[in-house]
């Protein structure tokens, strides 16, 4: 006989009042190393309080299937082993059918006994909430050639590409469904710079494992965006 498990009281806490975190990161008196990021996705500056969260951000932004993603979204109030906790999320991540909270940690801290038992419940319970959970190692956010082309395509992409634009290029895959990165470094900065943001939206790929180089191959998607 299967026995059914009492699904604790979770309260999750959003900010009010036209706030976008539940605390704040940023401040003078912070002798912690802490930043901005200006997420193109987002359209606003972040702000981050370990240079994981920023490589966090980094590949978010450069990741197609996340819609939007919010740093410090909520505070998690929660009850597990008979005492109340309170739980700062680095990140909520929104999917198109999946809502997930991201805590940022290294290996070694994330295999802690209070943060593996805490990641435990919450991975456990949260679903009934309607939001999964997941900590992301720091190590595996580091993890190059991938980080620096993250960057590299971010800093290039930051801006729409205008429809006849995007067009032209959906013209070019359609002859040639695989081009070459120099291809379009010999057309102008401009073509390289759209093409760039093409792969952010996912209508291109490449693979970020690879260095980033004139012979990395650039594969069209568009017709999964159709």
């Amino acid at each position: 006989m299967n026995q059914l498990i009492a699904v604790p009281e979770i309260q999750i806490i959003f900010p009010k009042d036209g706030k976008v975190r539940s605390r704040k990161i940023v401040k003078r008196s912070n002798a912690r190393n802490t930043g901005k990021y200006p997420s193109w996705k987002m359209q606003r500056m972040m702000q981050w309080e370990s240079v994981h969260e920023g490589n966090a951000m980094r590949i978010l932004d450069a990741s197609p299937r996340v819609i939007s993603f919010y740093e410090q979204p909520c505070e998690i109030i929660y009850k597990m082993n008979g005492e109340h906790r309170r739980h700062y999320p680095d990140f909520m991540v929104v999917e198109s059918h999946r809502r997930e909270f991201w805590e940022v940690k290294t290996e070694v801290d994330a295999n802690s006994v209070e943060v593996a038992e805490r990641t435990e419940f919450l991975k456990t319970f949260l679903p009934e909430y309607g939001y999964s959970y997941l900590v992301v190692f720091a190590e595996n956010l580091a993890k190059q050639p991938r980080l620096d082309n993250v960057k590299r395509l971010n800093k290039l992409g930051r801006h729409p590409v205008p429809i006849i634009e995007q067009e032209r290029i959906r013209r070019i895959f359609n002859n040639n469904p695989v081009m070459s990165w120099e291809a379009f470094e010999q057309q102008s900065p401009q073509t390289l710079r759209n093409v760039s943001r093409l792969i952010l939206e996912g209508k291109l790929s490449i693979d970020f494992n690879q260095p980033l180089s004139s012979a990395t191959s650039i594969h069209s998607n568009f017709t999964a965006h159709s």
